[in-house]
């Protein structure tokens, strides 16, 4: 048991990576696209991908999980709207800081559902986490919120809530991940079609874009889907979060690697504190 928790903690760090450099690439080819025609491609990419590798499970499991990966479905689909409909109405850098509050609701939200007690070590280091997102995202600056932000604020709960409701979701349907994962890529898609068909569009597609887009659908979308599906019950929902606080963290490394991005002190400082918390969170964790 202690074996397989180890190789999926690794495994959520990886998750982690990838995840990190979706960021800069992503950046890229919205300077050429448009949010929701990123979203729309790379999801409904990543359905076929899993159609054409999986069918045979899916096609057996889609009846058998439907309410199940309906909720992940709808909990990962508010999570992406709310985010891209947000960063209309705010900036990239108030938007990385909101969106990575999440991470800090999931013990919030978890204690509601998951049989989970909230330990001293896990409140100090959700405050560290928080600062640290904070300097590392707005380099310590004021700002008031707007209406992008409050939307932003709503993507934060809705992954919150996606990330407790994968860990209670899966433990009671084992093996049932590559479905489950099906399920939220087609939700995506759909659910952003009404926004792509009410929104203005001047999409410049070139082979670089199209590149850039099946790669996040393969590594970030379907295989890391699965990862989470798969291997967040055998860690834990809080020990999970303070895994997935490290995104911003590997976002910034490879914004330095492909965009030669510059941090501020203050932004390292930020950084700092995210791996800090993490590794303090991990101490100790107990349930009722």
């Amino acid at each position: 048991m202690e074996s397989n928790k180890i190789k999926s903690s690794f495994l959520l760090i990886l998750l982690v990576i990838i995840w990190g450099a979706t960021f800069p690439l992503e950046k890229i080819v919205l300077n050429d696209i448009s949010p929701f025609s990123l979203n729309i491609s790379r999801f409904l990419i990543a359905d076929l991908i899993m159609l054409f590798c999986f069918f045979p499970t899916i096609k057996k499991d889609f009846t058998k999980v439907w309410k199940e990966g309906s909720i992940l479905g709808i909990l990962m689909s508010l999570g992406y709207i709310f985010q891209t409909w947000g960063l209309d109405h705010t900036t990239p850098a108030r938007s990385g800081f909101i969106t990575s509050l999440y991470v800090v609701f999931v013990p919030l939200v978890a204690i509601f559902i998951e049989p989970i007690a909230l330990r001293a070590n896990t409140i100090f280091a959700l405050l560290i986490a928080a600062v640290g997102i904070y300097l590392s995202e707005l380099s310590g600056k004021i700002f008031s919120p707007n209406f992008g932000d409050l939307l932003t604020l709503g993507c934060a709960f809705a992954f919150a809530f996606q990330v407790v409701a994968t860990t209670v979701l899966t433990k009671k349907l084992k093996d049932k991940h590559i479905t489950l994962t099906f399920y939220q890529m087609t939700f995506i898609t759909i659910t952003n079609l009404p926004f792509y068909f009410l929104t203005f569009h001047h999409d410049s597609w070139n082979f670089e874009n199209l590149s850039i887009i099946v790669s996040i659908a393969i590594f970030a979308s379907v295989f890391g889907t699965i990862i989470q599906m798969k291997h967040q019950k055998n860690v834990g929902t809080i020990p999970s979060a303070f895994i997935y606080v490290g995104e911003p963290v590997s976002a910034a490394i490879f914004s330095v690697i492909l965009m030669g991005e510059k941090f501020s002190i203050v932004q390292l400082i930020g950084f700092s504190l995210i791996i800090i918390s993490a590794i303090f969170a991990q101490i100790r964790y107990s349930k009722r």
